[in-house]
């Protein structure tokens, strides 16, 4: 129920609408906390400034552009200016979340100090989230329209900015570029990072995620992992599309989409080239009564 201007509240959800501009540099639109329903969907369109989620528990999907990516406790998410964007709650684990928006002329810059370069939506959360959501909760528990209220929004917002942006240092040592951690932490970190945004990386975002050039990681992937990061990636993609074209009655081009090609053809080419298959005639197998796993299909990198 509304129960102050710009201020709403259910059983599962609260938020403060706020459409006031504390300055041009950077201001607070948004922000509230949300304990979604099983299967909740929210469809957001293209939508102005960035929106800011850290899951404080549970799972569910993102998708940008018509690519999906999973997101789960523990990790952070972000929608952008002009991006084509839904995302929904898992059915058995339904997320809980809280987000704060925000714009202005340094909006994109912060964004991106918290990891959220082009491409790039999701973010593992190495700090307390809980840090995030008091600072949520104290907004909302501030709703009224008044000059001392107005300057504790903006100080509220750049508190959780900067919680983001520490989350995004805390991940490696300031030494980065000097490489003092070993090949097998840079290689992990890699992982995570694909597996968490496969629909839409590129392999140069990771390196540059983690603070090393893309030679050097595709050096002590390869070695690590048996195969270079940009296989890895494409693993990953279909991966994804398998478990789609199995649990799923999305058509191919959609699939296709989701896991992060543009083209179903170029899709289908990749497919075909790995199972020796094409995803249709994968799809037709998987709901054969005679179906045996085929031991290609289940090789793990």
């Amino acid at each position: 129920m509304k129960t102050q201007t710009g201020y709403f509240e259910t059983n599962r959800y609260r938020c403060l609408v706020y459409q006031e501009k504390q300055t041009d540099d950077l201001y607070l639109t948004l922000c509230g906390y949300e304990k979604c329903a099983p299967g909740y969907e929210f469809h957001t369109g293209q939508r102005t400034g960035y929106h800011l989620h850290v899951i404080l528990g549970g799972k569910g999907v993102l998708c940008v552009n018509g690519a999906e990516q999973p997101v789960r406790h523990g990790q952070m998410f972000v929608t952008k200016p002009g991006e084509e964007t839904w995302y929904r709650a898992d059915e058995k684990e339904p997320w809980t979340y809280c987000w704060m928006t925000y714009d202005g002329n340094h909006a994109a810059h912060y964004t991106e100090s918290a990891g959220f370069f082009d491409g790039v939506n999701v973010v593992d959360c190495n700090m307390d989230q809980r840090q995030f959501f008091l600072l949520v909760q104290r907004l909302l528990d501030h709703p009224e329209l008044t000059l001392a209220n107005d300057l504790l929004r903006l100080g509220l917002l750049l508190e959780f900015l900067s919680l983001a942006v520490e989350s995004a240092q805390k991940q490696l040592p300031p030494s980065l570029r000097e490489r003092e951690l070993s090949a097998d932490v840079y290689v992990d970190y890699a992982v995570t990072f694909i597996l968490s945004n496969s629909a839409n990386v590129k392999i140069s975002d990771v390196a540059r995620y983690i603070g090393i050039n893309r030679s050097y990681l595709t050096n002590i992937f390869k070695k690590k992992m048996g195969v270079s990061p940009q296989e890895y990636l494409m693993q990953c993609k279909l991966d994804r599309a398998c478990q789609l074209l199995r649990d799923s009655d999305a058509s191919i081009q959609d699939i296709s989409r989701r896991v992060g090609y543009d083209n179903p053809l170029t899709f289908s080419k990749i497919f075909r080239t790995r199972f020796g298959r094409s995803p249709t005639a994968y799809r037709e197998e998987q709901k054969s009564p005679n179906h045996h796993d085929d031991p290609k299909e289940n090789q793990t990198l």
